[in-house]
């Protein structure tokens, strides 16, 4: 008896392909490059004004005028152009309406009423208040002198917190630089620990590899479980949806036969003759038995009596407004008067004002106030305490330092040079990404993300 061998199982397709899961993995970053990408390009749109590598609005002004005064020696013989004529005026008249004219009438009016009433209180005996002006004057210079000594005081005391800020500035240097090495050597040792950490989460990681790699198969098995369930469950809603669509299709014929019913009825209804002509008494009422009624010729009579009355109002109602015009006039050409005189007052008050400020020169205001002397004394003695702790900070320069410095130097404009040649490169970019269309709409981007969540569900 022969013995005969079981049909091996075919090796699965996945054995030789690429798992999906890598695929996934590419078109992620895909995406992720593209979006990069339109976000430089976006970037680069709206860069701040130093990285931009154009000239300034003052260098090409400054350009333009080069260029038009080269340009103007080359014109020889120009005919000369005639000068514009002189058309302005600093005493240019200004046209007043009715309300500014009303409204400077009646400010000028409540002041010669205030003038009046108090003639009428010197009158009647009350007192002068010249003195008490005068003692008013007085405290407000008073008032004013303290307001500035105050003021100075502030500002000395500005001064004087900011020489201490840079003395405390000048001992926090010091305290810096030793935290600095402090923070070195906790950097050095946390970066041991953070070694270590990283071998252990390594280690961790390879399990969890060959754990994701068993769930695979069960994966499989558990999706043609789900196949045949669904399967199922469609068989039974295509049975319920048939019976459905048949009692639909019933209703749907009964609804039918109940408006071709209507419909007839309506077609009878309108095929009987309707009389369309009636004849109209204008002279008779409508016999609606209202005591308002009336008829139509009667109606017309009111209306043309309604008219004239309305015509005659109109009339009465101009002639108001033509008498109200005039008076207005006449108002406001003794208000311009009255201004007139005014404004001329005020002017010879202000010339005599302006000329005894010009005689009386005030002398220089000296602040004289103990609290500022102080602080002024207080001031100068931190400045002289800063400038000595300057001196005692101050680096005396060596061979080595001076090296130092050069190379520092070197590698400052080293650094400068390689960012502008990426920002030349961003540039090229670019403008490469806008020839070969790679900008999108947010709709495209919406678009091409939900295909890719839908490609990934299909292939899970």
């Amino acid at each position: 008896m022969e013995n005969t061998l079981k049909p091996h199982q075919p090796v699965p397709k996945s054995t030789y392909g690429k798992p999906k899961d890598v695929k996934h993995l590419n078109k992620v970053k895909e995406d992720n490059r593209r979006k990069a990408e339109e976000r430089l390009l976006e970037s680069s749109k709206s860069q701040f004004s130093c990285a931009n590598a154009e000239k300034s609005v003052k260098a090409k002004s400054r350009l333009a005028s080069i260029v038009a005064e080269q340009d103007s020696k080359l014109n020889f013989e120009k005919n000369r152009a005639r000068a514009l004529p002189q058309t302005l005026n600093d005493n240019i008249p200004i046209r007043l309406n009715a309300a500014t004219i009303l409204r400077e009438g009646a400010m000028y009016q409540k002041k010669e009423d205030q003038e009046l009433q108090k003639l009428a209180r010197l009158e009647s005996g009350a007192r002068d208040a010249s003195d008490f002006l005068k003692w008013q004057g007085t405290m407000r210079q008073k008032d004013m002198d303290e307001e500035l000594a105050e003021i100075e005081r502030r500002r000395i005391a500005g001064k004087l917190s900011h020489e201490e800020a840079i003395l405390a500035r000048q001992q926090l240097i010091q305290e810096n630089k030793q935290k600095v090495q402090e923070m070195k050597e906790e950097a050095n040792r946390l970066m041991q620990e953070y070694l270590e950490k990283r071998l252990e989460e390594e280690e961790t990681m390879k399990g969890l590899v060959e754990d994701v790699l068993m769930s695979h198969q069960n994966a499989k098995d558990a999706k043609s479980k789900l196949t045949a369930y669904k399967r199922k469950v469609v068989e039974e809603v295509n049975e319920e949806s048939r019976e459905l669509l048949k009692q639909a299709l019933e209703e749907a014929e009964a609804e039918m036969r109940r408006k071709i019913d209507i419909i007839q009825q309506i077609r009878a209804m309108e095929s009987v003759p309707k009389i369309r002509h009636k004849f109209v008494d204008l002279s008779s009422t409508a016999g609606h038995s209202l005591l308002s009624e009336m008829s139509m010729a009667e109606l017309r009579e009111r209306l043309a009596l309604l008219k004239i009355a309305e015509r005659e109002g109109e009339e009465e109602k101009r002639d108001e407004i033509l008498a109200a015009k005039q008076a207005k006039d006449q108002l406001l050409m003794d208000k311009l008067e009255q201004i007139s005189k005014h404004r001329a007052a005020l002017g010879e008050k202000a010339a005599i004002k302006l000329e005894e400020k010009r005689k009386g020169k005030d002398s220089k205001f000296e602040i004289q106030d103990p609290k500022v002397i102080e602080l002024q004394q207080r001031l100068e003695q931190r400045r002289q305490e800063r400038i000595k702790t300057a001196e005692k900070m101050k680096i005396t320069p060596n061979k080595k330092s001076a090296q130092r410095t050069q190379s520092l130097a070197k590698e400052k404009k080293d650094l400068e040079a390689s960012r502008w040649r990426e920002l030349e490169r961003t540039r090229e970019r670019a403008a490469s990404l806008k020839s070969q269309g790679v900008i999108r709409s947010h709709s495209a981007s919406k678009l091409t993300s939900f295909r890719q969540m839908s490609a990934g569900q299909a292939a899970t």
